[in-house]
Order: structure tokens, then C-alpha cells, then sequence
């Protein structure tokens, strides 16, 4: 009898399991849709001045291959409000939420940075570089690391963090990306025990805004990791 009722009791949980899986993906692809269809991936996009943050805005937001000619003006205090646009990321249209443009002076970090973050609550951060200036960049990207600690209620949704290093046009040929985060040695071993506590992924990377090169790969991957239900690889 014992026999019996432990088969009966194996074949309720096992037929549970299966419902409650399905409703558990389910629920996971209608978030999903959600996300990337209607409400919008949240994301903010940080950088020390004139590494290309408005370029990368408005690369996504007008699908261009390159952003040849484009030369905004740096951006004032307070920044500059972005609308919630749809953009082709790969072979899927995503409606993507970047807030506002802010500019990258010392005196909007503590400001117009912080106060972004705090307001969108962003799934991805992409942090841009280029190979100039490092005091000031290992100083913007040191306080983002710890706006993130200190911030636990914004961070709380942070799925993602890429760090960028743009303009690799310019410097391809004189030097390497490793050689560039040579000079970010601590704050790479920083990025990499916060993203283990805080369980995001994190990437280095690089490419050119100016010529196309390598952004489409690149916000590929972003986006896909800020989707409630990420794409495999292939899929992508």
C-alpha cells in the first residue's frame, strides 16, 4: 500500500512541477514581451567628457551604421531628456529607455549622474572610455563603482555593466585595449568582485562609434542580457 501511495505522490509532485514550470515560463515570456515591447529596457549610459556618450544615444535611437559628421554639443547641466524610443538591436525591434543625456564634467557626477541612476533604476550600465585621459576616466569610472555601492535601492534591478573603450579608429595601431586597461588594473579587480556580490555580468570591450565598427555586436549582447528571458548566443 506504502508502494502505491508513494508512486501516487511522485506522479502529483512530478505533474505540479510541470505546471508550475510551464507557468514559470510563461510568466517569463509575457515579462519578457513586456520589456522589450512596452514598457522598455531601462539602461543609462555614463562616461568621463567627450567619449561619446550623446554619439552612442543617438547611434541607437536613428539605427545608423556609422556616425560619421555627427558632432554634438557637450551637454549642459541637468542633461538632456531622452524620449523612450524602439531600436533594431539584431533582428529584434526593443523599445529602450535611456532616461537622459548626461554630460561627463566632475561637477555632474555627483548631480546629474547620481540623480539618473536613482531615477531609472537601470538593468545595464555601458560605461564609455576612450584611450585619452586616464586620471579623469579612472576617477568617473571609480565613482560609478561606488555610486553602485551606495546606491543599493538603484542598483537593486543592475543586470549588466559594459565597459566600453570607444574611438578605436583613432588608436587601433598605436596601441591595444590591453595595453589601455593596463592602466585600470584596480578597477577592473573592483568591477569584477561587484559583479560577483551583486551577481551582474560585466564585459570590456571596444570599437568605433565614428565608423560602426563592432557596436552592433556589442549592444547585441547588452541588450540581450538586460531581457528578462536572455537569448542564447546562436539565437541572437
Amino acid at each position: 500500500m506504502s508502494n502505491v501511495f508513494d508512486v501516487v505522490v511522485n506522479v502529483l509532485v512530478g505533474t505540479i512541477s510541470t505546471v508550475t514550470g510551464t507557468v514559470r515560463g510563461s510568466v517569463s515570456m509575457l515579462e519578457d514581451f513586456f520589456y522589450v515591447r512596452v514598457g522598455g529596457l531601462p539602461f543609462i549610459v555614463l562616461g568621463s567628457r567627450q567619449v561619446g556618450k550623446s554619439t552612442l544615444i543617438e547611434w541607437l535611437r536613428k539605427n545608423m551604421k556609422s556616425m560619421e559628421g555627427f558632432e554634438p554639443e557637450p551637454t549642459a547641466a541637468g542633461g538632456d531628456e531622452i524620449p523612450d524610443f524602439t531600436s533594431k538591436i539584431g533582428d529584434t525591434r526593443m523599445k529602450l529607455k535611456a532616461m537622459r543625456d548626461v554630460g561627463g564634467e566632475y561637477a555632474m557626477w555627483e548631480t546629474d549622474w547620481v540623480e539618473l541612476f536613482r531615477e531609472a533604476q537601470p538593468r545595464g550600465i555601458i560605461f564609455l572610455m576612450d584611450h585619452t585621459d586616464v586620471i579623469q576616466q579612472k576617477d568617473a569610472l571609480n565613482f560609478v563603482l561606488q555610486m553602485i555601492d551606495d546606491e543599493p535601492a538603484a542598483a537593486r534591478n543592475l543586470k549588466a555593466f559594459f565597459i566600453i573603450v570607444n574611438k578605436c579608429d583613432v588608436w587601433e595601431g598605436i596601441t591595444t585595449l590591453d595595453d589601455i586597461m593596463l592602466n585600470y588594473r584596480n578597477e577592473q579587480k573592483r568591477l569584477v568582485a561587484q559583479s560577483e556580490r551583486l551577481g551582474y555580468k560585466y564585459a570590456i570591450t571596444y570599437g568605433s562609434l565614428y565608423t560602426g565598427k563592432g557596436v552592433k555586436a556589442m549592444m547585441k549582447e547588452f541588450f540581450n542580457v538586460l531581457r528578462p528571458s536572455p537569448r542564447k548566443k546562436q539565437d541572437l
